[in-house]
């Protein structure tokens, strides 16, 4: 199989996987660097327009690293937004349109597929046009095993679930005002009572959290607790 079939196919199976498991949903897609990559049902319409008008929930995922959920103005449709760190310019967007606001099944659901489909998206922009560099796809890798991580050690200490631990995550690097590696590599550290390249010797030296991010980690995890 070519890399030309081998992008648009890869990416397509893990949308209809998606679309097909979650109740009521008729469309998703993914879009990185300012367009929609790809999409099926009624993404591919909706990511192409707000790629165009410059504004709506897929943008405004892509400038952030929270995940948006918002009615739609036609009152019938929602729409969830997942933002997908994988290159130094931005993230990639998963875009999964809904009959009814997403339940926390629903969104667990997303929460599953959306790694695949981030790590499919840069693998493939990468054998494309070489668009991500081998070191910019190691890091990428690297810092969402930081943030799987620091969601296990949330969703242990207060009992919630994959989606709900990483919107906390996200709460917390808006409110401290750190990005969501940063204070996911600091919880890491607070919690493990070591340097997180010293319990992740893969991690790489760009994971090390700034003293601001350790500070709000400490914090978090005292409120959490």
């Amino acid at each position: 199989m070519d890399e030309v079939r081998f992008g648009p196919e890869l990416l397509d199976r893990l949308l209809r996987h998606l679309v097909e498991r979650v109740p009521g949903c008729d469309g998703a897609g993914v879009s990185t660097n300012s367009r929609s990559l790809r999409a099926i049902g009624a993404a591919a319409k909706r990511d192409a327009e707000q790629w165009a008008r410059g504004e709506g929930p897929v943008v405004a995922a892509a400038t952030g690293e929270e995940t948006l959920i918002e009615a739609l103005p036609d009152g019938m449709t929602w729409l969830t937004a997942v933002p997908g760190s994988w290159t130094q310019e931005g993230p990639s967007v998963l875009s999964v349109y809904t009959d009814h606001e997403p339940k926390e099944d629903d969104l667990r659901l997303i929460d599953q597929v959306e790694p695949l489909l981030a790590t499919a998206t840069a693998v493939i922009e990468f054998c494309a046009d070489e668009m991500l560099r081998a070191d910019q796809m190691v890091e990428m890798v690297q810092n969402r095993r930081l943030i799987e991580q620091a969601k296990g050690l949330v969703m242990g200490r207060v009992g919630c679930d994959a989606g709900a631990a990483f919107r906390t995550l996200v709460r917390t690097s808006q409110h401290f005002n750190v990005k969501l590696r940063d204070i996911s590599a600091a919880l890491v550290e607070v919690v493990g009572g070591a340097p997180v390249g010293e319990q992740e010797p893969d991690t790489g030296p760009t994971t090390v959290p700034p003293p601001p991010a350790v500070q709000a980690a400490r914090v978090t995890w005292q409120a959490l607790g």
